[in-house]
């Protein structure tokens, strides 16, 4: 049972900026897929004098194209939709492959990617794949736009940087042409289960390395780019120590980032194999199908 709530069903985008302007007093929570919202009203999480503001029926908001040579995604394309896209496969195989593994095949039909990264589960599937093609995301409000990277509105667990009033409107990926990529996922051993580890890859080479990109989730309470082992790798042979290196170097930023936790021991080492096998994934000239099981 859900307790009673304030609904408010917007028929255009600036039907919902308006709301969100005017209703700036009392408390107003986005539903798109509802797939962690509706889990927070039965538990009566919510204030009571909010309003839910249903934007699950802007087509505004659920597109894809194609930009400048950058790719462009509407927040409220399921994760169903992202993982069958032939364009996004073609694009962000990476990102396409995160979306197929969240959850199971309802939630993934309700959910989006929009809720995915406001949400900001340090979980989240889809965030690791963006962030290794240095994804923008453009916030609009009644009065205002603004364009800032993923990485930065990303600003803590469950914390994204959204300000009163505004909206997800556009995700914005540059391009990773002449890339190949690994992807490496631990779930518990079960059919459906929240990543415990994510780490996607995406390596450049031409006889050597000549750009490598590493981004980790799950580990820390925001997913992160390893840049000392994206660093590292620039320019070297692709040898089994210089992997192994890398490997280790994207490790200890985990643990830079987060400190000592209970967690490390077992974190630390499970980490460090995982970006190897995705460094040798990509290597491969993988798209990406990796996962482990705990």
């Amino acid at each position: 049972m859900l307790p009673p709530f304030n609904y408010f069903r917007p028929v255009t985008l600036n039907e919902a900026l308006s709301f969100l302007a005017n209703e700036a007093s009392r408390p107003a929570f986005i539903l798109a897929g509802g797939t962690d919202l509706i889990l927070k009203m039965r538990s009566g999480r919510l204030p009571q004098d909010s309003f839910i503001v249903d934007i699950s029926f802007l087509e505004e908001l659920r597109y894809l194209r194609t930009a400048k040579g950058n790719l462009e995604i509407g927040p409220l394309l399921s994760h169903g939709q992202i993982s069958t896209s032939r364009e996004i496969l073609d694009f962000a195989p990476l990102l396409a492959r995160a979306c197929s593994e969240v959850g199971t095949p309802q939630v993934r039909a309700r959910g989006t990617i929009g809720g995915n990264i406001v949400h900001a589960s340090p979980a989240a599937d889809s965030i690791p794949p963006l962030l290794l093609h240095d994804a923008r995301v453009t916030l609009i409000s009644l009065r205002s736009e603004r364009t800032v990277p993923l990485i930065s509105f990303l600003k803590d667990a469950y914390k994204s940087d959204l300000h009163e009033g505004e909206l997800l409107w556009k995700i914005t990926l540059s391009p990773l042409q002449g890339f190949s990529f690994g992807y490496q996922r631990l779930i518990p051993r079960q059919a459906v289960g929240i990543a415990r580890l994510i780490v996607c890859v995406a390596l450049k080479t031409k006889g050597q390395i000549e750009e490598a990109r590493i981004a980790i989730g799950s580990a820390t309470p925001v997913a992160f780019r390893a840049r000392k082992a994206e660093a590292f790798l620039k320019g070297k042979e692709a040898s089994p120590d210089n992997l192994d290196f890398a490997a280790s170097l994207a490790s200890e930023e985990m643990i830079e980032i987060s400190g000592e936790r209970w967690s490390t021991p077992y974190k630390r080492p499970v980490l460090q194999a995982l970006a190897k096998r995705a460094l040798l994934e990509a290597l491969s000239g993988s798209r990406g199908n990796g996962e482990g099981e705990n």
